[in-house]
């Protein structure tokens, strides 16, 4: 991604943050994903179908005082999702994840009638319990792979993860 675009990204995040449509995000996590997030087009996925909305995931290594250098520990990533309507005057929300992990791939539901996928979308995201690059580095990590699936309107953020 080059420098313009991650201009762009990162004011749109901060307009989307600043909105009176936006849920409340900690300001930790949102300078993080401002710092050094990486900007994950949830749109690319699925070519071919029909999006009503455009979604946005940034990804951040969650650094707290679980994990880090001092301790040692492998820290899994932070994901904030951010929906915007394709309306004039978008509306917009940002939600953080409770999923931790790597993002790996987003599946598009695909709606069971036409008239379901104006500002609403389902998507099935896939993420590893650890980064790729940890669990080489350290083979005893497990490489647990997990879904959780999403049901977002233009209001609300519905976030499941399925039953093990």
């Amino acid at each position: 991604m080059n420098n313009i675009q991650k201009i762009i990204a990162s004011s749109a995040l901060v307009a989307f943050v600043n909105s009176s449509w936006a849920t409340e995000v900690e300001e930790k996590t949102l300078l993080n994903n401002l710092a050094y997030g990486q900007l994950i087009e949830l749109n690319q996925y699925s070519s071919g179908q029909q999006k009503g909305l455009m979604l946005r995931l940034f990804e951040t290594p969650a650094r707290d005082e679980t994990c880090g250098l001092e301790t040692g520990a492998t820290c899994k990533n932070n994901h904030l999702i951010t929906v915007a309507t394709f309306d004039e005057l978008p509306e917009v929300q940002v939600h953080t994840l409770q999923a931790k992990g790597e993002f790996v791939k987003a599946d598009w539901v695909v709606p069971k009638t036409p008239e379901t996928t104006v500002d609403q979308a389902e998507l099935v995201l896939t993420f590893r319990e650890y980064h790729r690059f940890a669990t080489r580095a350290n083979p005893k990590l497990p490489k647990k792979v997990f879904q959780i699936n999403l049901k977002i309107t233009q209001h609300d953020i519905e976030e499941i993860t399925p039953a093990k």
